[in-house]
């Protein structure tokens, strides 16, 4: 992991003052408030067509299930004045950079947490959140959730945190959470592709796709493929429970389908290794359904895509403690 991390907001001291017998002081102690460690980074799983994703985080805001909210603000390193940059196709698979690191506050329940998001202004890109294409032209990125004050927010619903250290990730789905929409300059980020995970409950899955299988795949799907002649190599992962997988849509801006993939992960060419390979990192354990395409191309994060098809599924089951090991072949 990159670690670079500012601490922009004290810390909260609990004091509970305690008077009379030792015995009230002994009491005083023992109902004195737990605090916790709080550590956050984010990562994403990419997205094709891009060379960045810059998104510039403002702050981070928890709120306990108490009302209480903790900010803190998030900035560079050599500059205390800017907020953070961050280009999320740095930080793939279960590569993390540190937003906040080791912070004090309450031990328990949370109702959310909340990253600020300095959204994307055509007089000032460099310096906003932005995307870069290939060809090197540049777009603002907005998420769209905060009205027009220049701030989006992505907020996230229900965690906990121990009263020992808390590692955490924001787990950005760029292939679900990104939205190029037409007439329009902007590209939008909605939170609807975005999870908070902790680190200590999730594992990652990795695997190769076989190259025969590919060109099958390709082979058999040669009528959707792209002017170049090329395809989309992604895999896909779904509920266990879904009969019918379906590509990346949308029925609000909020929610992801039941039969929608839960998250996504592309597959490339490792040359070291000589094989296609992929990794979704961070996946909580339990039974599931992985399945590869090279229809991922023409996958639409907001419209389900008549032509979309998967080439194949598999289930698999991700236990605790254990990294998940997963081959795409022809025998299968």
């Amino acid at each position: 992991m990159n670690f670079k991390t500012t601490l922009l907001s004290s810390a909260v001291l609990f004091a509970l003052v305690g008077c009379g017998s030792d015995n009230d002081k002994n009491d005083s102690v023992d109902t004195q408030p737990q605090t916790a460690q709080f550590t956050l980074g984010v990562s994403d799983a990419p997205v094709t067509g891009l060379k960045a994703v810059n998104v510039v985080f403002d702050s981070i805001t928890l709120k306990t299930q108490g009302g209480e909210e903790f900010t803190f603000e998030t900035r560079e390193d050599n500059d205390e004045t800017m907020p953070e940059m961050v280009n999320l196709l740095d930080y793939t698979g279960d590569d993390v950079f540190s937003l906040l690191e080791d912070e004090e506050v309450p031990a328990g329940e949370y109702q959310w947490i909340r990253a600020d998001v300095i959204n994307g202004d055509t007089n000032d890109l460099t310096m906003t959140s932005h995307v870069v294409y290939e060809d090197d032209s540049i777009a603002p990125l907005v998420v769209k959730r905060k009205g027009n004050d220049g701030v989006g927010e992505i907020q996230l619903d229900g965690f906990t945190l121990n009263q020992a250290g808390n590692d955490f990730v924001i787990e950005f789905d760029l292939k679900k959470s990104l939205v190029d929409p037409q007439n329009n300059d902007e590209i939008f980020l909605k939170p609807r592709g975005v999870r908070l995970e902790n680190l200590a409950e999730s594992e990652d899955i990795e695997g190769a796709v076989s190259d025969v299988l590919i060109a099958n795949c390709e082979t058999d799907n040669i009528d959707i493929a792209l002017e170049d002649g090329s395809f989309g190599h992604a895999v896909y992962l779904y509920s266990s429970d879904v009969e019918m997988p379906m590509d990346n849509y949308e029925v609000n801006e909020d929610e992801t389908p039941l039969d929608a993939p839960l998250a996504t992960a592309d597959v490339v060419f490792d040359s070291e290794d000589n094989q296609f390979e992929f990794e979704l990192a961070f996946i909580q354990p339990g039974d599931y359904q992985l399945a590869y395409t090279c229809a991922a191309h023409i996958d639409d994060a907001e419209t389900q895509d008549e032509a979309f098809t998967l080439y194949q599924v598999k289930p698999i089951t991700v236990t605790s403690g254990e990294d998940l090991d997963v081959s795409f072949t022809v025998s299968e």
